[in-house]
């Protein structure tokens, strides 16, 4: 080992400083350059590990929001089919006011009837005749 050192203090002497000095930043240009390349590299992998991300999340975002446009298109056909329901309901109460309204005499003038108006009446047609509003 202490040859080695004396070969190389003998090698020292013999190159002049300024070649030292030039191999030296030689190497540490090309430690430098290296470095930089393998920062790139990685951040180049990087790159594509997130470009990837983003299209898996564009289309994850593309799925949800063709769902939710489907959502809303059938919640507004609910809504549209529940106004429908709700005008038809007031529609038939309508009706049935109308009616009420129309038997409503027929109705109290039975009640009022005295009993000797009574006469033998069919069960069927008797319990027919109840039945009517």
């Amino acid at each position: 080992m202490l040859s080695l050192l004396s070969r190389l203090g003998g090698l020292f002497k013999i190159v002049p400083p300024t070649l030292w000095v030039a191999l030296a930043t030689g190497a540490l240009v090309i430690g430098c350059l290296l470095y930089q390349q393998h920062t790139i590299d990685g951040l180049r992998d990087d790159l594509v590990d997130a470009k990837q991300a983003l299209i898996t999340a564009e289309c994850d975002r593309d799925a949800w929001l063709n769902v939710a446009f489907q959502r809303s298109r059938e919640l507004a056909t609910e809504r549209e089919e529940r106004a429908a329901g709700e005008t038809a309901t007031r529609e038939l109460n309508n009706q049935l006011d109308t009616l009420d309204e129309r038997y409503r005499p027929s109705a109290e003038r039975i009640r009022q009837a005295p009993t000797a108006d009574d006469a033998p009446v069919a069960p069927v047609l008797r319990q027919a005749i109840e039945d009517l509003p």
